[in-house]
Order: structure tokens, then sequence, then C-alpha cells
């Protein structure tokens, strides 16, 4: 790597990028502060398996209920095929801002080393110009780690996804650049891991841009297949010259929702395919499945249910030597707080059910619990809430329901609304279900008062109130309200209103939910 720090070392002298520092912990968890009890936020695991069969997951944690400067890694490992797990080192960068490490990833490298990594980044939320990845070599993955080893600054960006090696024997990263160019990155080493350098990378339309979770496949005639996730769902290019150029991100035939799905070659040769319903559904973040395919991703087959519920994500896995596959993935991230894993083979995949006896689903890795949770904001100096009658919207073709508790808002997302969280103040209130992503419009059928609800910008980079303050809506004199998974602040919303006049219409984005009161 010393050829690579000089590089950096050069950029940052010369003032084109400042030298990222490491974690100030890199160590076992340190107490109170990294207690499992002590957790308002866990989710986005990786896991991986030595060749010995010794199980290590990772993923984020932080005190607070958010993805904030809170926020830190953990290592876990399993000696005895996942029955009992230990944490043994954590990655922390300051205990409390302003940086974050989060989006871990582990990888069992083809020299037998287990290679864990992470990003670092100078908080606020959307300052990924900071993002550091940072990777540590584990030597021995059959044994716990040293306690303090020692991190290695590998490229500008974010990996949260697997790596893969090529037949050419090229290890490749799948390193993103969030909201620049080329966005779905690639990092290539040509020497086992010593040094790295960027090859090229896909890009993705700024319009359907969002976090480029992207995972590469090489297929049979040594083309490079690029699955990327977008605000959509998935897009995917294709490169035959290694990695240097590729195709335009294109949408895929596989539809998802817009979260993390895994894809992976199998020791069969077959493909295996880990997302959230169907392949040809979109649907929220529930019914995690896996599938097959035999024709390198021209088809699918199987669909084993490895969790129903409402609130699962991220899936991430690796095939063992003995040809059981672990998967991980998180759930309820800010209330369950649950790293979860399972287990099974093609056979049960294609058999759409657990037919094999290794079959284990829904089996625990951590759980957390405490943590603190924020207060919400008086907004005392917002407007008074209007006097008069409500509007009414066309809404077609979405519908328009009760906002109560337990109500799905979204029609793209498995989000209800919180128990507990709708105020006097909204009840017999109404909202129209809309998609949570991508850009509405909806038309004021009778004049009148029209709010909607929505994070402030502060609260989340999603928010609507700059789109709507410049179509004449005004803050509410209401307090906050945790409208969904009420223990994360970005999803606290602020009410804005407007009287609207017959046929104007309004115009929105990710996100905010139109809300009409009686």
């Amino acid at each position: 790597m010393r050829n690579l720090f000089l590089a950096f070392t050069l950029l940052a002298l010369t003032g084109l990028w400042a030298a990222p520092l490491p974690p100030a912990h890199l160590g076992p968890p340190l107490q109170p502060l990294h207690a499992v009890t002590n957790r308002g936020h866990v989710g986005i695991s990786s896991l991986a398996v030595s060749p010995g069969g010794r199980l290590w997951a990772t993923w984020y944690a932080g005190i607070t209920p958010n993805e904030d400067e809170n926020n830190y890694v953990v290592l876990s490992t399993s000696g005895d095929n996942g029955k009992t797990w230990k944490e043994v080192l954590v990655a922390d960068p300051d205990a409390g801002g302003p940086r974050r490490t989060f989006d871990p990833e582990l990888w069992m490298a083809p020299d037998g080393t287990l290679r864990w990594s992470w990003t670092d980044r100078v908080m606020p939320y959307n300052n990924v110009a900071s993002d550091a990845l940072w990777m540590v070599t584990l030597s021995d993955p059959e044994s716990e780690p040293p306690a303090n080893p020692t991190p290695e600054w590998i490229a500008k960006g974010v990996m949260m996804c697997k790596p893969l090696v090529l037949s050419t024997g090229e290890w490749v990263l799948p390193v993103a650049a969030w909201y620049a160019d080329p966005s779905s990155g690639m990092v290539v080493s040509e020497d086992r891991g010593k040094t790295w350098r960027v090859r090229g990378g896909a890009t993705m339309p700024k319009e359907d841009r969002l976090f480029d979770e992207h995972m590469f496949i090489e297929r049979k005639d040594g083309s490079l297949w690029c699955l990327s996730r977008c605000k959509s769902g998935i897009r995917e290019a294709v490169s035959r010259d290694r990695g240097k150029t590729w195709s335009p991100l294109a949408p895929s035939k596989i539809k998802h929702t817009s979260s993390r799905f895994f894809i992976r070659r199998l020791a069969s040769g077959n493909l295996l395919l880990v997302k959230h319903g169907a392949v040809g559904t979109q649907t929220g973040r529930s019914h995690l499945t896996a599938f097959l395919s035999k024709d390198d991703g021209a088809t699918w087959e199987g669909g084993l249910l490895l969790d129903e519920r409402n609130g699962v994500s991220y899936p991430d896995g690796q095939q063992a030597a003995n040809g059981l596959i672990y998967l991980t993935y998180d759930f309820d991230r800010v209330n369950s707080k649950e790293i979860l894993f399972a287990t099974f083979r093609e056979e049960d995949v294609l058999s759409g059910k657990a037919v094999s006896p290794d079959t284990r689903l829904r089996q625990l890795i951590s759980k957390g619990s405490g943590g603190s949770r924020a207060a919400v904001k008086p907004h005392a100096d917002g407007k008074a809430l209007a006097a008069g009658g409500s509007g009414a919207l066309d809404a077609a073709p979405w519908e328009t329901l009760p906002l109560k508790s337990g109500a799905k808002l979204f029609t793209d997302r498995s989000y209800v609304c919180a128990d507990g969280e709708v105020p006097p103040a909204f009840e017999k209130a109404a909202f129209v279900r809309v998609p949570l992503t991508g850009k509405k419009t909806l038309r004021c059928a009778r004049a009148g008062v029209v709010g909607f609800l929505t994070p402030t910008a502060d609260r989340n980079k999603d928010s609507m109130a700059e789109a709507l303050g410049a179509q004449g809506f005004s803050k509410v004199a209401l307090p906050e309200i945790r409208l969904f998974n009420p223990q994360a602040t970005q999803n606290f919303c602020t009410f804005y209103q407007k009287v609207c006049k017959k046929g104007e219409t309004i115009a929105f984005g990710q996100w905010a939910v139109p809300v009409l009161l009686p």
C-alpha cells in the first residue's frame, strides 16, 4: 500500500484532497458506549465464512436511532456455526462526531485472508466528498482477531457489496462515488491487494441517481455485468473490455424496490439472486426471497422465501466450501434492531421450500436495545393552523385514506403510520397514498386548505420543504410528527399548508405525504 499512500499524500499536500484520518478507536468494544444495550440503530450487515467454518458478521450501529455522527462499525464472530456470537472489534471514528463509520463489508480473499472494510464520512450526511474507504486485513480468519489491527486507506467512496475475483486473477471492488461520475465505480488490484486503482465505472443517470449499491458479475462469455441500485429499483450495464468502458445503466428486467439486493455466482456456476418479492415484481422491503439462474441471469427459477416481514432489508452472504449458503440481513433497524442470518442450499431455492436438513431461517446474530430518543421540534415560529374549509385533491390513480395508526403511507414502501403519533389536530384527517419515490403532481379539485407532511432539510436530504415553500406553502406551528419508524429522526415530519385555488397544481418528489384536514 506504500505507493498508494504516497499518491494520496501528494494529493493532500497539493491541496487537491485532504488526507483522511483513521478511526480514533479500532479495537474491542468500549463499555458502555458500544454496548449492545446502548443502541438506537443497527443495520446494513455483511457476512463471511472462513475455510474452516468460522462465521464473521459486520454491521453499523449508534446510540441514536439515526444515520448520523454517532455511527460506528461492529465486527462479530461465531466459532460454533452461529449458535453464539461475540463482538470482537469496533471501528469508531471519534465517539460522537463530526465523523461516522458506516456501510461495512466482509470478504474472504483468494489469499486466505479476511478483508473487513467500511467508509468514514465527515458529517453532514450529504458530505459524500469526504467518503474514505478503509480496510483491515485479518491474516487468520479461523481465530479471533488481534485487539488493535491496522487499517489501510483504499480509495475514495463507499463499498457495501461483495468484491469479485475475475478469471484473469484481478481483484475487483465495487466502490461507489455517490452523486459523482462514474457513480458505480470499479477499483482493481492486479497484485493481489497490494495496490489499487480506479479502472472505470458505469454512470447512473442523474434523474435516477440515489445510492449506487452495485455488484459485478463476470458472465460466461467474459463480459462484466453491473447491477446497481437506483431510485426506480435496479439498473444494469455491461462492459466488454474488463471494466474500462460501460454501456449506459439501463432499467433492469429484475424489478425491485430502491434497496440493496444480492447477486453472486455459486460453485455450481449458477447465479444466486436475493431480492424483495418475485423477480418481476416491485414490492417494499419485505418478502426477502432467493432465486437461481442457470443461464447467466436470462431467466430465474425457484423462490425460497427467507423472511416475509415488513422491515427486512440489505441481504449479503457467501457460499461455504461445503455448498451451504449463508445470508445475513437486518430487520426493523430502530425498533426490533436485529441482525439475522439464514442458511440454505441450492435445492431449497429451486424447490421454493426447505428440503435440505441444513436450512435455518431467522437466526439471530445481534439484537440491540436502549439508546437515546431525540426530541421533536416545537415549531413555535410557524404559522397558525389555517381555519376554514379543506381543499380537495384530484388524486387519481392514488387512494385518499384516513390518516391513522397502522395506515400504509406509500404505494412503493411498506412503511406504516406509527402508533400513537398522530396528534389531535389531525383527528379525522385524510392523506393521499402516493409513491415515496419519483416526481408527482396533484391538482386541487376544490379550493381550500391543502397540507403536506415532510421532514425539514436538516432532518432528511429528501425533504420537500424547499420545493413546497417555492409553491407558497408555509410551515405550521405544530410539533413535528414521528410519522413512521418513530425512533428515526429522518422521519420526523413538519406540516406545511397553503390555501389552494381550484385547478392549481402542486408538484413534489421524494418525499412528502399530502394531507387534507377535516
